[in-house]
C-alpha cells in the first residue's frame, strides 16, 4: 500500500510539473505574439526631450543623445513597466527591475526587455515604428 500511495504522489508531482512547465511556455509564446501583432502596425508616437517616456505597449528612452524603443511589457509576467525611480524601470506587478538599456537588473525576471526597430522623422519630431514587411 505504501509503495502504491507514493507512486500516485509521484505521478501528481510530474503532472504538476508538466502542465506548469507547458503553461509558462504557452505564456511566453502568447506575450511573444502580442509584440509580433504590435509591431505589424505602423506606430507613431511623439520624439520628446524627456528621459523615459511611456506608451502602452513600448518606452521611448532617451538617453545621452541616442533614442531606443523598448517594449513596456515585463518579461517576467507581461505587466506593463510604468515607472521609473533612480534611473530604474519598475514592473509594478512583482517588482522586476530593469536599467534604461532594458537589461534585467532585479527579479522575477531575468530576460531584457525586446528592442523594437523604429526610424526617427526628424521633420515631424516622430518616431516610426513599422512593421518590416511594411
Amino acid at each position: 500500500m505504501n509503495i502504491e500511495k507514493h507512486s500516485r504522489r509521484k505521478f501528481l508531482q510530474l503532472t504538476a510539473t508538466g502542465v506548469g512547465l507547458s503553461l509558462v511556455y504557452l505564456w511566453d509564446k502568447m506575450m511573444g505574439n502580442r509584440l509580433l501583432a504590435a509591431a505589424h502596425k505602423k506606430i507613431v508616437l511623439p520624439l520628446t526631450h524627456n528621459i523615459v517616456s511611456f506608451y502602452r505597449d513600448f518606452l521611448v528612452i532617451n538617453q545621452k543623445h541616442k533614442t531606443k524603443v523598448l517594449s513596456s511589457h515585463c518579461t517576467h509576467l507581461g505587466c506593463i513597466i510604468n515607472k521609473v525611480e533612480n534611473g530604474r524601470l519598475i514592473c509594478p506587478c512583482h517588482g522586476s527591475e530593469f536599467d534604461l538599456n532594458g537589461n534585467a537588473v532585479k527579479g522575477p525576471a531575468y530576460k531584457s526587455l525586446p528592442s523594437i526597430p523604429f526610424k526617427i522623422d526628424k521633420t515631424t519630431r516622430q518616431i516610426i515604428i513599422q512593421s518590416p514587411t511594411s
